[in-house]
């Protein structure tokens, strides 16, 4: 992996994997604090990666699917790939966390994960057992009449501490690590 000077990224064009508010504000929010003057594009991966990933290998695939599929399908600098999904713990334990996935045209790559928190087994054997998503489940688990994606099922379970929008934000700051510290990643 080489990642190529800061400065050489001037404006940069940011091609998103996604067109969920959440993620493509999550990742702009994310962008925007390293580099000036970003530029971004939408881009829909929704045939590129799984409904609902359980596994932490299939979230992380998810979200670098997505991230080359929107730079492949772009003219920009950078491809960002966001994934939510669950990671399976010993014990049965299940957690909600998010992946995001960077790469630059010039070979430069970074994955980040947000927090996440831990989702009931028995919300967990249901989606398995009915091939169906989290989101099926988020009234039931949460109890909130009302769940908008940039709030999330984590922005009810936490009482309003923390939003998807938030994890999403973290994730890609945790991607753009390498960016920012170019000599301590011997990518100089």
């Amino acid at each position: 992996m080489s990642i190529v000077s800061m400065e050489s990224f001037v404006q940069p064009a940011v091609a998103i994997g996604s067109r969920n508010p959440a993620k493509t504000k999550g990742a702009q929010n994310a962008f925007q604090s390293v580099f000036k003057g970003c530029r971004f594009v939408e881009v829909d991966t929704r045939t590129v990666s799984k409904a609902q990933p359980i596994g932490l290998d299939q979230v992380a695939e998810g979200a670098v699917a997505r991230a080359r599929f929107a730079l492949d399908e772009s003219r920009a600098d950078f491809g960002v790939g966001i994934e939510a999904g669950l990671a399976t713990l010993a014990d049965g334990w299940s957690v909600n966390l998010q992946v995001a996935f960077i790469l630059d045209r010039k070979g430069g790559s970074g994955i980040g994960f947000s927090s996440g928190f831990m989702i009931p087994a028995s919300f967990l054997e249901r989606m398995r057992s009915e091939d169906s998503e989290l989101d099926k489940y988020s009234h039931e688990l949460t109890r909130a009449e009302k769940i908008t994606e940039e709030e999330g099922i984590v922005y009810h379970l936490t009482k309003g501490k923390t939003s998807r929008l938030q994890m999403t934000e973290q994730c890609v700051a945790m991607a753009l690590v390498p960016w920012l510290n170019e000599e301590t990643y011997g990518l100089l």
